[in-house]
């Protein structure tokens, strides 16, 4: 077993849920819902679904996200809500998975990679694979094959040449060099795999770093724990260091973990783990029985904080930005004002250049005039347009005189309009600093766009640049069929001559402008589906000229016999061997 030091060296702002917690996860599940039944499937968005699986006595949620910043996977007791329609993946999950048996969950190693084996008392066998990567985390279902069927995030040869996670592709394992699973170590294999790189440099980072880069599941976190539990009197032991490597593993095969909830020193959450840390103050670490049960509790407070900070920064932002802007738009009826106090001058030089019109020659540029209206009557300065006469140069000053006096009344009422929306906002920034929920940031936000105080936001569709920035979009069917069409001309190009396979089906409106569709069949055995042929043909008709109208002729043939001709436009082909077959795009 591990031994406990005081050491307290290290503050983390994120969860760390590297391959050793997710060994504590796996095997709590293996004990919990292998051999249960998944009932249900959930998706909340874009990154989160929930498994129902029911198991001898217990029903359990096994929740994942593929989310970039808090990537993980445990067993949950509450219920995210859900759309109105279930997203693709969702569908394609209750088509292959629902009713399913959980017959073993594995991990790679000890990487952050978790296999779960899905199976049907007809002998049907599917995988799940879960892999917790950042931003490239992923959920993918794959066949008994080796097939991708779906995954809840496509990856296609432009985001990586290397593999690409799309369906009916051969799934390939995340890129890596081959690692040491701690699970597999013992003192002999320890001692090699020490004297070859570490021979003349044993500081602390770099130990840590030969942690990181030669053994599976290990992240910062670890590395940094097994360095402060190796150190004697400022340095590293190399026989406590073997020790500890070689309980770590023998914690993981024994799954004799001893989970905690570490908490900072108001009492929030900060991370979860499966053994207490000579990192955190003992006091500041509290046993749990369960590290899925830990990391539950974790993330709802974490995800929670995560969002509201998230939605106090687009609100500060926006109100900032407001605050600015009325600010200067304060300056600009200041200037206002500054000027409308000039107006009384300018009627006065007007009436100085028409009392002096024989005296001011034309094209000059200003002219030296007594001022009758001081006592003292000295002789003023007064400039002038040269490419104007002295009657012109007089119209002027006077039109300068009305624009500012009538000016100034405005200027004055918007200067208290502007000042009292500053101050509005003022309130509302120190109010969304103290805010403690989403939702009160939000009812804010609204507010303050309801008094036109804050723009209106107009949510802009995201598209992946996954076809070199072309704008084509994908269909997933139940049937687990893909469906692409382009949305414009040089979409079409693209889709039809690059991203379409010889064998894949085409189809486009007969004789309309519209869409180039296509179905992708690799993967597939056995000829299309009607169901999926009419629902590629809808697309293409939804997406024509005809779309309005009630029956649109629709020309399907394979990829192999459609050829652009040298020269022509943008998204115009010619094509052979085409069957017709009539829809009606508003059905």
């Amino acid at each position: 077993m591990f031994r406990r030091m005081t050491v307290f060296c290290y503050t983390i702002s994120v969860m760390t849920y590297d391959g050793f917690t997710l060994a504590a996860v796996i095997a709590e599940l293996n004990h919990r819902i292998k051999g249960g039944r998944i009932q249900k499937i959930r998706q909340h968005n874009d990154t989160d679904i929930t498994l129902e699986i029911r198991a001898p006595g217990f029903t359990y949620m096994l929740f994942f996200s593929v989310d970039a910043r808090f990537s993980r996977v445990y067993l949950t007791s509450s219920l995210q809500p859900v759309p109105k329609e279930a997203p693709n993946f969702c569908m394609l999950m209750r088509k292959h998975a629902q009713g399913a048996f959980i017959e073993g969950i594995e991990q790679v190693g000890m990487d952050r990679v978790m296999q779960t084996t899905l199976g049907y008392p007809d002998g049907t066998r599917l995988n799940l694979i879960f892999e917790i990567m950042g931003k490239h985390s992923n959920l993918i279902l794959v066949s008994s094959e080796g097939k991708i069927l779906g995954a809840a995030k496509h990856i296609g040869s432009t985001v990586s040449r290397y593999r690409q996670v799309l369906p009916g592709r051969d799934y390939v394992p995340p890129p890596g060099d081959p690692k040491v699973d701690p699970k597999s170590l013992d003192a002999t294999a320890f001692d090699s795999l020490w004297l070859s790189p570490l021979r003349q440099e044993s500081d602390d980072a770099a130990i840590k770093k030969w942690l990181m880069n030669t053994f599976s599941g290990f992240g910062p976190f670890l590395a940094e724990e097994i360095v402060a539990r190796s150190s004697k009197d400022g340095e590293i032991s190399v026989d406590m260091l073997s020790d500890e490597m070689l309980g770590l593993g023998d914690m993981v095969r024994t799954e004799s973990y001893e989970p905690v909830f570490i908490s900072d020193a108001t009492g929030r959450g900060l991370m979860a783990y499966p053994m207490p840390t000579v990192q955190f103050p003992p006091d500041r670490q509290h046993p749990r029985p369960s590290i899925n049960e830990s990391l539950d509790a974790l993330y709802r407070s974490l995800v929670s904080r995560s969002q509201l900070d998230d939605e106090r920064t687009q609100t500060l932002t926006a109100i900032r930005r407001s605050i600015a802007s009325r600010k200067q738009i304060l300056k600009s009826i200041e200037r206002t004002v500054a000027e409308a106090e000039n107006a009384d001058r300018y009627r006065k030089t007007g009436e100085l250049i028409l009392g002096s019109l024989h005296a001011i020659e034309k094209g000059a540029k200003s002219a030296h005039l007594t001022d009758y209206f001081d006592p003292n009557m000295p002789e003023i300065a007064i400039e002038l347009d040269e490419k104007l006469n002295a009657q012109q140069n007089a119209d002027r000053y006077f039109k300068r005189y009305q624009k500012a006096r009538d000016a100034v009344t405005t200027a004055q009422a918007r200067r208290a309009i502007t000042q009292h929306s500053i101050d509005t906002l003022e309130s509302a920034r120190q109010e969304a600093e103290s805010a403690k929920t989403v939702e009160s940031l939000k009812s804010l936000r609204k507010m303050l766009i309801e008094q036109d105080l804050l723009r209106s936001e107009v949510p802009q569709q995201k598209h992946i640049e996954e076809f070199g920035g072309e704008r084509i979009r994908r269909f997933l069917t139940p049937e687990g069929w893909e469906i692409l069409y382009g949305e414009n001309s040089k979409a079409n190009d693209y889709l039809t001559q690059r991203v379409a396979r010889p064998n894949d089906v085409w189809l486009h409106a007969r004789s309309i402008t519209g869409a180039h569709v296509v179905i992708r069949t690799a993967g597939h055995t056995g000829s299309l589906p009607r169901p999926v042929l009419i629902q590629a043909a809808k697309i293409a008709a939804q997406n024509s000229d005809a779309k309005h109208s009630s029956l649109v002729p629709i020309d399907h043939t394979m990829r192999k016999y459609v050829r652009k001709p040298r020269g022509s436009a943008p998204g115009y082909v010619i094509y052979r061997n085409e069957k017709t077959i009539d829809i009606n795009p508003k059905v």
